[in-house]
């Protein structure tokens, strides 16, 4: 007796369950470019790295998958430079190691949060468990947003390939 033809099929109705299985993702839509896909999951962290395109420090921005939303949490940077400071009711400063500051405790909804793409000297990075795509690199000037979404696994596949 011949088990192939039945592996086959076993196989193949795994494989289209896996491909239809819904995952959870950070998607990136990059206007004229595409989807970028992230795996996240509730809790996880969200990083995105940039240069103060005036005072050229590193700027670091921490966001949260909470209620399958995404949240600012915290910003990290060496000093205040322009559009960096507090803003009252939000958030609270703290000092960190070499003079460097922190606003954290911010809690603020991020879900379809715009952001125009910066120069490839800007560095606008994207960091989510340990993966890192530099916007800046792969679509300088350009419109990003945001969202966590819930998609079948076959979905996430067409998205752009950050290299």
């Amino acid at each position: 007796m011949n088990r192939a033809p039945a592996a086959l099929a076993a196989l193949g109705a795994l494989l289209l369950l896996w491909l239809a299985w819904p995952v959870t993702v950070l998607q990136v839509g990059i206007e004229g470019v595409g989807p970028l896909f992230f795996p996240v999951r509730e809790g996880g962290v969200v990083e995105l790295n940039w240069v103060h395109s005036v005072s050229a420090i590193p700027v670091r921005e921490v966001f949260r998958v909470a209620n399958g939303e995404l949240w600012l949490e915290e910003t990290h940077n060496p000093w205040f430079a322009a559009g960096l400071g507090e803003i009252s009711g939000r958030g609270r400063t703290v000092a960190e190691a070499d003079h460097a500051v922190a606003i954290v405790g911010i809690h603020e909804r991020a879900e379809g949060m715009a952001l125009r793409i910066g120069s490839p000297e800007i560095h606008h990075t994207v960091a989510v468990a340990g993966v890192r795509c530099d916007l800046s690199r792969l679509a300088p000037h350009k419109r990003a947003v945001f969202e966590v979404l819930t998609l079948p696994r076959v979905y996430t596949l067409r998205g752009v390939r950050c290299e």
